[in-house]
């Protein structure tokens, strides 16, 4: 198929995934009363959002940079914060494609090979998943009762979270992973290398595991902990924030604002646009949980998500402008 066809019909695809999920969790609401709360919305804490939205990007660059610099290239801040913007600004079309075109970005214009820093990138993903894994551990030792409750109301996604830890599941997924393990050892140590399409594969694994093991090479790696934690940090509060732009959330506590940002996390693994759909559920479900009204909940989802991906739409303009102007006359900085 036609890699441009084949583009289009994923674009296709993911938007439809994300108009179907959206429709499914507002095609009940009340949009008057929906309306009349989002006219209430005190819009200048967004500008604050705006800053840490900014501030964790930055903090990203910084982190994956600090990946990139031991196998001896240095890529320019503006072009690896600038990359990280055009990834989210991709996501939006094509979830999980924007890694591949931030790698693109700094490949283009810091001639950093596109399989090495697809190794950083896992590296970015491992650390993050940690993070929502003890953000998530945390939130369940100090506030569990919210989230058994939780769950209590939505003995679906119950359901369903105890089907996926059924044992017969758990041995097929250990098989596969066991599968795929001897592939890549055999492929990695070119058992096929007298196959041209495997000696590729051989050099882009080789290439892709020098990425993933840079964090040992990280020469700062208390900088690379403190920026994965801040990065969380500043997604967390920005939820918190968003509690003080309505006055129905303005008193809710900070470790409700811990309950929806763990359970939007989850919502933003939907293969939608910016989790479009997915996100807005566990969002509205979670207010719900903390006594806020249905209409309430669905304007506080709809206003917030709409704000954030217009942020990234126009960041990610922003970049794609930007990039070929700050690197009009520089050249690539190679060490």
């Amino acid at each position: 198929m036609n890699k441009k066809i084949k583009n289009i019909l994923q674009f296709i695809l993911f938007i439809s995934v994300g108009v179907l999920l959206f429709w499914l969790v507002y095609k009940d609401t009340d949009f008057k009363g929906l309306w009349q709360e989002v006219k209430n919305v005190n819009y200048y804490w967004f500008l604050l959002e705006l800053v840490l939205f900014i501030l964790a990007h930055m903090s990203r660059a910084a982190r994956w940079m600090m990946l990139i610099e031991p196998m001896n290239y240095k890529p320019r801040f503006w072009n690896t914060f600038y990359a990280v913007l055009v990834m989210y600004f991709v996501n939006l079309g094509l979830p999980r494609m924007g890694e591949v075109a931030r790698c693109g970005v700094v490949a283009q214009y810091d001639k950093v090979p596109v399989s090495k820093v697809l190794g950083t990138m896992v590296t970015e993903r491992i650390f993050d998943l940690i993070m929502l894994f003890l953000i998530t551990l945390a939130f369940i030792v100090f506030g569990g009762s919210l989230f058994s409750q939780f769950l209590a109301n939505n003995p679906e996604l119950s359901e369903n979270i105890n089907k996926f830890f059924a044992p017969y599941i758990l041995i097929i997924v250990a098989l596969f992973i066991t599968m795929g393990l001897v592939v890549f050892y055999l492929i990695y140590k070119g058992k096929f290398n007298h196959i041209r399409f495997f000696n590729k594969v051989n050099r882009f694994f080789h290439n892709l595991t020098a990425g993933l093991m840079s964090f040992r090479g990280v020469k700062h790696k208390g900088m690379f902990i403190f920026h994965t934690v801040f990065i969380w940090f500043a997604y967390y509060i920005m939820i918190y924030i968003s509690f003080l732009a309505f006055n129905f959330t303005a008193e809710l506590s900070m470790m409700a604002a811990l309950l929806v940002f763990v359970t939007s996390s989850y919502g933003m693994v939907a293969p939608a646009p910016n989790g479009m759909g997915a996100w807005h559920f566990m969002v509205i479900q979670s207010l719900i949980l903390l006594g806020v009204v249905s209409t309430q909940a669905e304007s506080f989802a709809l206003v917030v998500h709409s704000l954030q991906t217009a942020g990234i739409i126009v960041l990610g303009i922003f970049a794609f402008i930007a990039l070929p102007i700050i690197n009009r006359s520089d050249s690539a900085k190679i060490v």
